[in-house]
């Protein structure tokens, strides 16, 4: 294994992935992956006690998050579209 960062959060919060650039995507992303989490966790709780709300709101939940994701990633690829043609200009 390798040697593991000595403080990983605080610097994960200083150096953001390439990927999450844009500060709308990686606040969507906050809100997306827990509601995924939990969409999920209702939906299996509901299957098993067969209570059609709890698979209901978990599906809705699941949809929600993916579809934050979707509208993050968007935004993502505009701005690194705006930013190679800021590129061009110069």
């Amino acid at each position: 294994m390798g040697k593991r960062h000595p403080n990983l959060p605080a610097w994960q919060w200083r150096t953001p992935p390439r990927s999450h650039q844009h500060g709308t995507n990686h606040a969507l992303q906050l809100i997306a992956l827990p509601l995924f989490t939990i969409g999920f966790l209702l939906m299996v709780s509901g299957v098993f006690s067969l209570n059609l709300a709890s698979v209901a709101v978990g599906v809705v939940g699941l949809l929600a998050a993916v579809a934050l994701q979707h509208h993050g990633r968007n935004l993502e690829a505009r701005a690194s579209e705006a930013s190679s043609d800021q590129h061009l200009l110069v």
